[in-house]
């Protein structure tokens, strides 16, 4: 009898172990996709807690890859081992592509009913010149004025509204900028605005640049907001000096909190700045300029690419839907057409139900300027070009030591270098043609309207 019982359990384990050694195997030829995505340990913590459920209903593994950034990615590539997945901007996702180093996601995606859910400017701000669609652009945000109330009560002023104007703000900004200790030093300001900020400045007064330009230019009203900005810190002085402010250290809360600054620019939203703040505190539009109509900023650059080398580009497909669908990554998402965004931003974190988070959104929605910054507004073949020459200039402009004339004069010069670059640009083989021929016809356009 004993045995017998004996022989059952042995029985009972041989087939155990048999049952779990399968499953080993088959978790071992389960297609595993690395993925590389900006998300700081709190948030790679919660995607892990979800990996699981994903792997079983989808019979897909996830590695999650700490955000390494761009070098680094480069080097993966050079050494033939990049992640599956991995975040670009659009200027490395256009290099990478005419490279062949990217897989063009209609590949993957035609027939599939998730294309639908996608609003089709995201869909458009993640194509390249070929038309291949490189980067699933998974997020969007706006600018707006965040504030710190208490100081508006203080001093019993407006606080600001969706109808305030740039002059509207710079008269507040004066009443709010103050010498405490009557020492000739100004120890508190109305508002700071850092320099990646005042693109959106331009657009807002009516400023409009053609999408992908080859060549370095400055409109008009351009220039006129340019200097507005400048006027904070020079002629108005409601702004401290750029330079000032970066010896400081400060961060936008710390301003806010401290009370060194009464507002501040920056991007809607901004967890890690809401949570950091804690003053009675809220947010507001960027104001009108000038009669232009509102064009607030909407960003469109950067998204999630998969990588040429991917041994199962499908199944990274899939981790992408899972990624801005279901995971806490980016989610609830806005560039799905029928997602509550603030809705269910507002639930994920309820104090923004009490602040004009959802009217600084809409009013984005509506009124949607696009993204007008240096890195976007120019093409991908360009941009690093334009940005290295007009950068130092910026820097002694945004000191105080040159006029913006000094940038406006050098127009040409930069776009000589350009078009020189381009022509060097053309003779890398490992472009691929119908790059080189979108890029050599885009040259000649220009060519032929230059004096």
């Amino acid at each position: 009898m004993q045995k017998t019982i004996s022989l059952k359990i042995f029985s009972i384990y041989v087939l155990t172990m048999i049952v779990l050694s399968c499953s080993k195997s088959d978790q071992a030829k389960l297609p595993q996709i690395a993925v590389n995505i900006p998300a700081n340990a709190q948030l790679m913590q919660s995607l892990k807690n979800r990996i699981d459920e994903f792997s079983a209903r989808n019979a897909i593994k996830i590695k999650l890859i700490p955000f390494s950034g761009q070098e680094k990615l480069y080097a993966m590539i050079a050494a033939g081992s990049p992640p599956d997945i991995f975040y670009t901007n659009s200027v490395v996702r256009d290099r990478l592509a005419a490279e062949g180093h990217l897989v063009d996601l209609w590949q993957l995606a035609r027939g599939d009913t998730f294309v639908s859910q996608v609003l089709p400017e995201f869909m458009a701000r993640g194509a390249s010149i070929d038309s291949g669609w490189y980067q699933f652009c998974d997020w969007t945000y706006t600018y707006g004025v965040y504030f710190n109330k208490q100081l508006f009560k203080k001093y019993n002023i407006p606080l600001p509204d969706s109808a305030w104007t740039w002059e509207t703000m710079v008269d507040r900004a004066k009443k709010l900028t103050r010498d405490l200790n009557d020492n000739g030093r100004i120890d508190q300001y109305g508002i700071y605005i850092a320099r990646h900020f005042v693109s959106a400045l331009e657009q807002m007064n009516g400023a409009v640049y053609p999408p992908n330009a080859l060549l370095f230019s400055l409109p008009p009203q351009a220039i006129e907001a340019q200097q507005a900005y400048l006027d904070l810190m020079f002629e108005e002085k409601v702004m401290p000096e750029l330079g000032y402010a970066q010896a400081q250290g400060m961060q936008g809360a710390q301003m806010l909190n401290t009370g060194r600054v009464a507002m501040i620019v920056e991007a809607v939203p901004n967890l890690d700045l809401i949570k950091s703040i804690n003053v009675d505190w809220d947010v507001a539009p960027l104001p009108k300029m000038g009669d232009h109509p509102p064009r607030y900023f909407r960003s469109a650059s950067g998204g999630l690419s998969i990588s040429a080398t991917c041994d199962n580009p499908q199944a990274a497909w899939e981790v992408i839907k899972w990624l801005v669908t279901e995971s806490e990554y980016n989610t609830p998402n806005p560039v799905l057409k029928n997602s509550d965004f603030v809705s269910g931003y507002e639930n994920a974190n309820p104090e923004l139900k009490h602040k004009n988070f959802r009217q600084v959104w809409e009013l984005s929605v509506k009124f949607d300027g696009g993204d007008n910054r240096d890195f976007v507004r120019y093409s991908s073949w360009t941009s690093t070009t334009i940005l290295e020459q007009i950068n130092p200039r910026l820097d002694l402009i945004y000191a105080g030591k040159r006029p913006l004339t000094y940038l406006t004069d050098a127009t040409n010069e930069i776009n000589q270098k350009v078009i020189s670059e381009l022509k060097s640009m053309l003779k890398n083989t490992s472009l691929k043609p119908i790059f080189r021929e979108k890029i050599r016809a885009e040259l000649d356009a220009i060519e032929n309207s230059l004096p």
